[in-house]
This record gives C-alpha cells, sequence and structure tokens, in this order.
C-alpha cells in the first residue's frame, strides 16, 4: 500500500539536488533580528524559495509554503534518495493528516483541499481525508492503510472511543516514531529520528511533572535516554532534572524551566547538530539540514503572525535562530 505519491523517477544524481538546495539555501532568512523589528520586512519575506511575494500573510500560508517546498525537493530526487527519505516526508505529513482530523472534528469544510493539493500523500490516504464522512470514518481509514507499514497502528478507532483526537494524535505520532526507529533506516536519520524521540519524551516528562498528572506518560523507546532514567525522575518529581536532561542532549541551559523554552532548546540543539552535519558536501546530511530549516523558518514567521502586537524583545524570545 502507498503511502505518499509516486513520481516518475528523475534519475538526477544527488550532486544535481545539493547545488540546486545550496542556491535556494541562500534565500532563507538568517537573521530575523530585521524581519522582528521591521513590520514592512516581514510584509515583503517571498514565498518559500521561488521567488514572487506573499500577499497571505497568515499562518497557514508559511506551513502551506513549507509544504510546497518538501513537494519540489522531493520531485528533484531520484528514487534512491525518496527511499531514503520516504520516513522523513511520511512523518512530516502526519501533521497533514492530523490537521485534517481536526477540521473534520469541529466539522469544518473546504480547508482540507487546499492543504491536500500540496500534501506528498498518496491518493488512497488523500481519498480517505477527503470523503469521510466524519472522524470516526477517518481514523479507521488511516489504521488501515497504516497497518500496512506495521500492526501497532491497529487499534487507533479504539484510542478515538476511549480517549478522543487528543489520544489519536499522541499514538499515531508515537507509533510512527517507534515504528521507523526499529526499520532499516539510513543511519544519518536513524539519529535525527533518536533525537527526535527523545525531544519528545522530554516534553511529556516535563508536562507529566508540571501538569502532576496522576497517569505517567508513555514513553517512546529508541531514544538515547533510558526510560528508566526517565521514570526515575517522574518518581523523584525532579523539576531540575529535567533541566538537566535538556542540556545533556542539546548543550543548552535552561535556567527557569517551563513548556516553550523547554521546547525552544530542543529546537535548537536539532538546529546546531544539523547545521554541523550539514557542513558536509557529500551524502544526505545538507539535504536533512535544509528540509529542517526550512521548517523552522515556517514555524518562525507563524510566530511573527499570531504576536505582530507584542512587545517584539518578547518575540524574538520564541524565535528559533
Amino acid at each position: 500500500m502507498e503511502l505518499l505519491s509516486k513520481r516518475p523517477d528523475t534519475g538526477y544524481p544527488i550532486e544535481y539536488l545539493l547545488s540546486r538546495i545550496k542556491g535556494r539555501r541562500s534565500r532563507l532568512i538568517r537573521d530575523w533580528k530585521p524581519v522582528l523589528f521591521d513590520p514592512a520586512l516581514y510584509e515583503s519575506q517571498p514565498t518559500g524559495r521561488t521567488g514572487g511575494f506573499q500577499k497571505d500573510k497568515t499562518a497557514d500560508a508559511a506551513w502551506r509554503n513549507l509544504m510546497a517546498e518538501y513537494q519540489w525537493v522531493h520531485s528533484q530526487m531520484n528514487q534512491q534518495l525518496r527511499d531514503i527519505f520516504f520516513s522523513f516526508f511520511l512523518y512530516a505529513e502526519l501533521r497533514t493528516i492530523l490537521i485534517c482530523f481536526r477540521h473534520l472534528f469541529d466539522r469544518k469544510a473546504g480547508a482540507i483541499d487546499d492543504l491536500l493539493d500540496r500534501s506528498l500523500l498518496s491518493y488512497e490516504i488523500k481519498k480517505v481525508l477527503l470523503f469521510s464522512t466524519d472522524l470516526p470514518a477517518a481514523v479507521s481509514g488511516i489504521e488501515r492503510l497504516f497497518s500496512s507499514l506495521s500492526g501497532r497502528f491497529l487499534g487507533l478507532s479504539r484510542t478515538l472511543e476511549s480517549g478522543g483526537l487528543r489520544a489519536v494524535e499522541q499514538r499515531l505520532v508515537g507509533t510512527y516514531l517507534s515504528v521507523m526507529i526499529e526499520s532499516d533506516l539510513h543511519r544519518f536519520l536513524k539519529t535525527y529520528f533518536s533525537r527526535l524521540i527523545d525531544a519528545r519524551n522530554i516534553l511529556g516528562l516535563y508536562k507529566s511533572l508540571r501538569l502532576r498528572l496522576k497517569v505517567q506518560p508513555v514513553f517512546i523507546a529508541g531514544g538515547v535516554i533510558p526510560e528508566m532514567r526517565l521514570k526515575d525522575i517522574i518518581r523523584k518529581d525532579d523539576l531540575p532534572g529535567v533541566a538537566l536532561l535538556v542540556r545533556e542532549c542539546t548543550g543548552i541551559a535552561v535556567e527557569r524551566p517551563d513548556t516553550t523554552s523547554i521546547e525552544l532548546a530542543l529546537y535548537r540543539g536539532m538546529t546546531r547538530w544539523l547545521r554541523k552535519e550539514g557542513r558536509d558536501p557529500f551524502g544526505i546530511a545538507p539535504i536533512l539540514d535544509y528540509l529542517w530549516r526550512c521548517s523552522i523558518e515556517a514555524m518562525n514567521l507563524s510566530v511573527l503572525h499570531h504576536t505582530k502586537d507584542l512587545e517584539r524583545d518578547a518575540v524574538a524570545a520564541e524565535l528559533v535562530q
């Protein structure tokens, strides 16, 4: 069962894609201060890497442009590279699926069509998301299709019945990461997913302690941090221990831990690691570094949109740089 769209093999060598990415990377926003403090510069930011200017300055537009860029990179890959990056692109498309779930939950029509136009999801998945009459039908369809990847996805419909949409989101993402980390991934992507798992586990750990949840979070196996250590921090009610984990994983000190500061440190840690690895002019590291940088740019533009009326120094602290 195909989960991503099937495209003709371009046959382009990796050197071709690396040279194209090098040019497009030069058009990414490097210095956020001018954009942050001058609204006119924000309004004139280009649409993706294509040149023209973006009239729609909504948060959704930033993410749609990111999806369009992912489409372009995927279209320039030969089949060998697409196979290597399958796990990355499908993980990125989980966000598309979850947004469609939320639209079905809130019964908002129309937005799904535009979202899926820029998606790399397969025709079979798009059909489920477009033509499901309600959320349970869509979740059931995604469960059926993703079970071709692993039987661990079976039971999503029961999760919806017992825990609601939020529980489905957590299980879909957590199951995907656990399945991918055990699959035959390229070494570099395996490290990337391992770091993602550590990040999600740390956030789950912090929220559990901060909110004093009675039910312990379900930690995802496959990260560097042993599950026993995470559970020990919960047992000791050790909030400073969370900050120590963040510093060990990212090299960034979080003096007063809160959800935002921890998330930013984890994003910045991943950015530093990918930037360092991406200096290698050969191999797949520069490609993953570019895709990550594009996602961070979209996230920062989304933050700028939502905080247009807030004090600029406070907004600057929420940007990943």
